[in-house]
């Protein structure tokens, strides 16, 4: 880098600071802080979702799979397009007018404060993990990027993330969308620099090992496996059902919902191709992580490098600040507020423990972040098995009234006990349904428990009523 890139980089930073501390007047109760008074307009909501989403996994990590496996690796974020579009199209209503600020307050009003907790509980384990890769990624960016020390990288990152989260849910949400605005820059402009040193699109195809074009390497299972895990995400996890309950209507959360698909499947063959090309280009990188970076600084003039890089940094920090909102509205709105029986100062009482939260929770995932060195297995076994286990007493809660309050407990906790089961010993000893991914078995063992224990209850529950008559 040179110091126009350096330049860049900076004025993007400063130019998300102003609009996240611009964006974060007018914070007066917690509905503002922790929904935004449910405002977020059509624009705000595609591109925040879309930024929420699309962090460094979305972004590194499947540049660096396509480097690997070649085209198939798209299916990493092309999983995403079905998934969204189910979720815009079918439950985006549903979760815009749903009885509750999070799907944890949902499920104990449908249910009873036990699933409330169990399910706050189990969300917040989840996005601490996940918060902690996402400043683990943040800080490893910067540091390729400029050569800052990893620990002074890690507390740029975390300082940013508390900045641009500080100031509630509007300023989160405005400040996604104009990180989203510089990802998507960097990448779309990658393409056409990355095909034009390869000699064109026909000259990178033609010099790519045999069936390293093809999309399906990766079988039924995995790809499928994929699109699960992202519906199960996206309709849970309270990053996505912030935006759709907090948006001004139905038609603005399903926008928002929709939006985001069409996002995914441009952005993934501009991936593919990048992954593809870099392949050809520079066959000799061994850290995986390091390939977009890599490209940038081999193929870009200077001053785009600046863009490119910011666009690297800009995907892990939109992602940060999501899951730490998330989080604090987790703690504040599930757990701090029904526990306090009537104690509160009031709103401004509880803005400023959600603005002590966010802080505390940082702190706590940069700590995880600084002493553990394999996290990312447990943010995918907290993420996959937290979705598997609430999806269904969801949909059922939602769509029906079958369901029991002792069910939905017996099914989380079963289904998860078993999705882990299934996940790290079971699949590989069970014959011929051995290769079914385990969320697929987690939500099947989850339906069956619902509709069983629901059935078992319900009869119990009849002769009771029968007698208070």
């Amino acid at each position: 880098m040179n110091t126009l890139d350096i330049v860049i980089i900076i004025a993007a930073v400063a130019a998300v600071l102003a609009i996240g501390l611009l964006s974060s007047r007018g914070n007066e109760s917690t509905d503002d802080f922790l929904l935004a008074g449910k405002s977020i307009n059509k624009l705000q909501a595609g591109f925040s979702m879309a930024a929420t989403d699309f962090g460094g996994s979305g972004l590194v990590a499947a540049i660096g799979y396509c480097y690997v496996i070649g085209m198939s690796g798209i299916w990493w974020n092309l999983a995403a397009a079905p998934a969204f579009l189910v979720v815009g199209l079918l439950l985006a209503s549903k979760i815009n007018r749903m009885d509750g600020a999070t799907l944890p307050e949902y499920l104990g009003n449908r249910y009873s404060p036990a699933v409330k907790y169990l399910a706050s509980v189990m969300h917040v384990m989840t996005n601490l993990a996940a918060l902690s890769v996402q400043l683990t990624v943040a800080c490893a960016t910067l540091y390729s990027v400029t050569g800052i020390p990893v620990k002074y990288s890690l507390a740029i990152s975390v300082i940013l993330v508390i900045l641009l989260t500080s100031g509630g849910l509007k300023a989160v949400v405005n400040t996604d969308a104009t990180l989203f605005v510089i990802i998507v820059c960097s990448v779309l402009l990658a393409v056409p620099i990355v095909l034009h040193a390869g000699g064109g699109l026909h000259a990178i195809t033609a010099a790519v090992p045999d069936g390293f074009l093809s999309v399906g390497q990766l079988g039924f299972w995995t790809p499928f496996s994929w699109f699960l895990l992202c519906l199960l995400t996206y309709s849970t996890n309270q990053n996505y059902i912030q935006r759709m309950v907090s948006a001004k209507n139905e038609g603005t959360a399903r926008f928002g919902a929709c939006f985001t698909a069409g996002f995914y499947l441009l952005i993934s063959l501009a991936i593919g191709l990048i992954g593809i090309s870099t392949s050809v280009l520079l066959p000799e990188i061994g850290d995986t992580n390091m390939v977009f970076p890599e490209m940038l600084k081999a193929f870009f003039p200077h001053g785009l490098i600046g863009l490119g890089l910011a666009g690297v940094f800009a995907a892990t920090i939109s992602t940060g600040t999501s899951l730490l909102h998330a989080t604090a509205t987790l703690i504040v709105n599930d757990l701090y507020i029904p526990l306090k029986k009537g104690r509160a100062a009031g709103d401004r009482h509880d803005v400023l423990i959600s603005r002590i939260v966010v802080l505390a929770v940082a702190l706590f995932s940069t700590l995880i972040s600084l002493y553990s060195s394999n996290i990312i297995s447990v943010v995918y076994a907290a993420g996959l098995f937290y979705g598997v286990s609430v999806f269904m007493p969801m949909i059922l809660g939602m769509f029906t009234d079958i369901v029991t309050e002792q069910a939905a407990v017996v099914s989380i906790v079963v289904t998860v006990a078993f999705s882990l089961l299934w996940e790290y010993v079971l699949h590989t000893s069970v014959p011929v349904i051995g290769a079914v991914p385990s969320n697929v078995m987690g939500l099947l063992v989850s339906t069956v428990l619902l509709l069983a224990v629901s059935a078992v209850t319900r009869k119990k529950a009849q002769p009771d009523d029968a007698e208070k008559q």
